[in-house]
């Protein structure tokens, strides 16, 4: 496991959110850090339906009219606090969630392997 830290992420208002890159054996990806409800949550960036990019490189994740994380390819939505995928394609999966601790106004988001 290692962490990656996540700059300024203590500024972000909620619906905000800041997308991070990490190598994950010798795969580089990416993942975000959203705020929601007064809380950080990271996920990585990766739908489980179709294993794409939720965000298609815009970094908005979060759809306040449907209080979801939305996959902007597929329409599904996710809660933002657990990540689970309560309408669409992948009904009844989840986004990888990640823990994460903050340390001064960085999140240190730790990624399993």
């Amino acid at each position: 496991m290692c962490a990656t830290r996540v700059p300024g992420v203590v500024a972000l208002r909620h619906g905000e959110s800041a997308r991070f890159a990490f190598q994950r054996g010798k795969l580089a990806e990416e993942g975000f850090v959203l705020c929601w409800g007064g809380s950080l949550f990271a996920f990585a960036n990766s739908c489980p339906h179709w294993s794409v990019d939720l965000d298609l490189g815009t970094g908005r994740f979060y759809d306040s009219e449907l209080d979801r994380i939305v996959c902007r390819n597929h329409a599904a939505l996710f809660h933002p606090a657990t990540g689970f995928c309560d309408w669409g394609p992948c009904s009844g999966h989840s986004l990888e969630r990640f823990e994460l601790s903050l340390e001064g106004n960085d999140a240190l988001v730790q990624i399993g392997s």
